[in-house]
């Protein structure tokens, strides 16, 4: 991405008196657990652009490309350069040289979503997406969602599919269930490989389940052979690292090919954590955090 102009930038400093107190009380109460308050909600987004000052010898241009949207939630790139993204109702979208398709993907399948206020901190309907690394020649995309089981009831699936001609073709669950929960995280490395991140309580420390949990599979959903625990009696092959809380983004380090987590914790205890094989990431028995009331 080129800097959008450059130029000098200035600092202002800006000096704050604060009085030492107890802590803050909520003033929105939702089963015990409090709720922060709506912030910037209802405020209409000018036409921009939008040019930020910045202190790192660069100006920052944000352009709005597409507006009225119903909560999407991941972006992918395809190698053309368009972006395909989700918006949790069950719909993936497409914008092309910064203009929004007005028709969704076709063949995209149905999903719950009961609103944002559905259940406190859920997040449900379409959720993560990734392209294949070799999306030119395969057209693979990956996705997770939540499928319904009936009118109450959903499950977690990791799917893939192929694009083409603005639908999707192809598609292949290969996960459903298992214990999945909360934001379901993907990501892919070049040489392939399909990482998937789930959240879980007390689960996150079973390692029989597939809740809270890093999972690393081949691109046809089979298991790799060097999985840390292949062959371990009572861990699921499928498990790379285990003991993760609430994942909420997969990424690969350009440079170094590592994979990173981030992750919401309790309240004060998010992490951002690089993926090692074989790891135990703590939770829930270590925590740098404590429960939302307080204790």
């Amino acid at each position: 991405m080129k800097p959008a102009c450059k130029g000098v930038a200035t600092a202002a400093f800006v000096m704050l008196a604060v009085t030492a107190g107890a802590q803050q009380k909520a003033e929105l109460m939702a089963n015990g657990t409090p709720v922060a308050p709506v912030g910037l909600s209802g405020q209409p987004l000018g036409a921009g652009p939008f040019l930020y000052h910045t202190a790192e010898q660069q100006d920052v241009k944000v352009t709005v490309v597409a507006r009225d949207l119903e909560y999407p939630y991941s972006i992918a790139f395809l190698p053309s350069g368009e972006m395909l993204f989700t918006e949790r109702p069950g719909r993936l979208r497409i914008i092309r040289n910064g203009v929004l398709d007005p028709k969704p993907i076709g063949g995209a399948p149905p999903a719950r979503f009961s609103g944002v206020s559905g259940s406190l901190g859920a997040v449900h309907g379409y959720m993560s997406l990734v392209v294949h690394p070799r999306f030119a020649t395969n057209h693979f995309i990956y996705f997770t969602y939540n499928k319904p089981i009936d009118a109450q009831r959903a499950n977690v699936v990791v799917a893939r599919a192929r694009l083409e001609n603005d639908t999707l073709v192809d598609v292949r669950e290969f996960l459903a269930g298992e214990g999945l929960r909360g934001a379901v995280c993907l990501t892919m490395t070049p040489d392939g490989m399909l990482w998937i991140a789930s959240g879980g309580d007390a689960a996150a420390q079973d390692p029989k389940v597939l809740a809270g949990k890093v999972l690393r599979l081949r691109d046809d959903g089979s298991v790799p052979q060097d999985n840390p625990f292949v062959g371990k009696e009572g861990y699921r092959p499928e498990i790379y690292t285990m003991g993760h809380r609430a994942a909420l983004g997969l990424t690969v380090h350009p440079a170094t090919g590592e994979v990173w987590l981030s992750e919401m914790g309790p309240n004060g205890g998010d992490e951002i954590n690089i993926i090692k094989p074989g790891r135990n990431y703590g939770w829930p028995t270590v925590s740098l955090g404590r429960t939302y009331p307080g204790p």
